[in-house]
């Protein structure tokens, strides 16, 4: 029985055409992945699907019946539930209060609290969090907020379950809670449509996969009959053999650190590492382990303590503003709400981190349009990034274009370090290829790059140097041809070197 089906539908904005005659169907008790690159129309597709959009042409049929006047009101109505990658959680209100959200059980008009902390409690449990549902839902780390936002799309126990890059910000064991999740529903009879840039989650948990290029539908296949070198080849129409660049070679002996820093409690452990000027180096380890809290002391942003030098010299990193002037860019994982400002323009985004140097005599009072032009412009082409021009809202690129903008209004300020926390969260694989390539390109440059990933392979293929984690202490280093993901993982998951049981086998 097939329960969605997308009918030759095409759609258009001021006159672009994002999507030409797509056409796929989802089968009751299936989970279907959508694939593609940034851009490729996935989002699109699911915005028509939800009720968010309506087609310019083409049908959508829900449970037999073509869908008419269509609206996120009735689409929820009908059993249709989905769960994004940007979170719509109010932070201040409890997670009970965020689950059911438009549903407080009340009598008299006073909502009953403990009625509803004891509702969230099995759909909490259900999704593999274990926390008191009365706690704000702001407390929580990003990946337990995606979580939540999972609890409430099943509180109306959907028939179809949209995930749209929903696992971005987990880590493996809440990617396990979410996939059993998938599981119940599909023997439950349930339908999936999922769209993530993790291809080995797709290959694992879909039945089939259509994949989407510049609008228009490539191919479905089934799971048996494809893997991830044919879908890659599919979405860019290219083999990327090369997606990773070479690595640096081992500078010099006399050329010392940029930064350094020993004993940096962030917590209860602290940890050692230093930073070389065209050299990438990774934190690896499992999730939660410090590396966040590293990148955050080392930006001011997060009290440390412990000695930390800059070119030598010990210094104070107490805030921002310290670290800017000691030559430090940060580029947070979560570019939407801390590393750009999604409602200004790419231009604004660019100009915001050199205002002083854009304004005559350096004053704030007035900005050089002409430099400004010039100088947005230059990080436009050097960076790649594509917009419809400098005056485009940052929230209407591509995630890829707006990781983009997020690292290069840094350059202007010729930064030496430049600390950057998941830096390909969220984006398509050809993306992720330029994204390797520009930080290779600046580490070449001089900058010395500090890198966090969830990504075993992405820390493995793109650092010359992993520094793997354990509870707030840097428990081993590799580099050379001890960088191996067998390597990394075993020493995330021992907490210790694993050199010696390594060489004794």
């Amino acid at each position: 029985m097939t329960l969605l089906n997308v009918e030759r539908v095409s759609k258009s904005f001021a006159g672009v055409t994002v999507l030409r005659e797509v056409g796929f169907d989802v089968r009751a008790g299936e989970v279907l992945a959508l694939v593609g690159e940034n851009g490729a129309g996935k989002s699109t597709v699911l915005s028509l699907i939800t009720g968010l959009l309506t087609p310019d042409s083409g049908t959508i049929r829900y449970d037999g019946e073509a869908v008419r006047a269509w609206s996120p009101h009735r689409a929820r109505a009908a059993g249709i539930a989905s769960v994004h990658q940007e979170l719509s959680l109010n932070p201040h209100q409890s997670i009970a209060e965020n689950v059911f959200l438009g549903a407080w059980p009340s009598r008299r008009g006073l909502v009953r609290h403990r009625d509803l902390a004891a509702r969230a409690r099995p759909l909490l449990e259900r999704v593999g969090l274990d926390v008191d549902p009365r706690t704000p839902a702001g407390r929580l780390p990003l990946g337990a907020q995606q979580l939540v936002e999972l609890a409430k799309a099943l509180t109306a126990d959907p028939r179809l379950l949209i995930l749209d890059e929903a696992t971005s910000a987990l880590d493996d064991d809440q990617v396990g809670a979410v996939f059993r999740v998938i599981d119940d529903l599909r023997e439950r009879g349930r339908s999936v449509v999922i769209v993530s840039h993790r291809m080995g989650e797709l290959l694992a948990v879909a039945d089939r996969l259509t994949v989407l290029k510049d609008g228009e539908v490539m191919a479905t296949r089934e799971r048996a009959q494809t893997d991830h070198d044919d879908l890659v080849r599919l979405m860019v129409g290219r083999e990327l053999s090369d997606m990773f660049p070479p690595k640096a070679d081992i500078p010099p002996p006399d050329e010392g650190p940029v930064l350094t820093a020993s004993g940096l409690f962030t917590g209860a452990r602290g940890a050692d590492l230093e930073l070389t000027p065209g050299r990438i180096v990774g934190l690896g380890g499992l999730q939660g382990q410090g590396q966040r809290e590293v990148l955050r002391a080392l930006f001011g942003l997060r009290p440390h303590s412990g000695r930390i030098t800059v070119d030598g010299r010990p210094c104070r990193l107490a805030s921002p503003r310290e670290a800017i002037r000691r030559g430090i860019g940060y580029v947070p994982e979560d570019r939407k709400t801390e590393g750009l400002h999604v409602v200004r323009s790419v231009r604004a985004n660019l100009a915001l981190t050199s205002l002083r140097t854009l304004a005559p005599a350096r004053t704030l009072t007035t900005v050089s349009r002409r430099r400004e032009d010039r100088l947005v412009n230059d990080l436009i082409a050097r960076m790649r990034i594509k917009t419809t021009s400098p005056a485009q809202e940052a929230r209407r690129l591509s995630g890829g274009n707006q990781q983009k903008v997020a690292l290069a209004k840094w350059l202007p300020n010729r930064p030496r370090v430049l600390l950057l926390a998941e830096p390909t969260r969220g984006i398509d694989v050809g993306t992720k290829r330029e994204i390797y390539h520009l930080l290779r390109e600046l580490a070449g440059d001089g900058l010395a790059v500090l890198v966090t990933s969830g990504d075993t392979m992405e820390l493995v293929g793109l650092c010359d140097e992993v520094l793997v984690m354990y509870e707030g202490a840097v428990v081993d280093r590799l580099t050379g041809a001890e960088l191996t993901e067998e390597r990394l993982v075993q020493a995330s998951v021992a907490g210790r070197s694993t050199a010696a049981e390594v060489s004794g086998a």
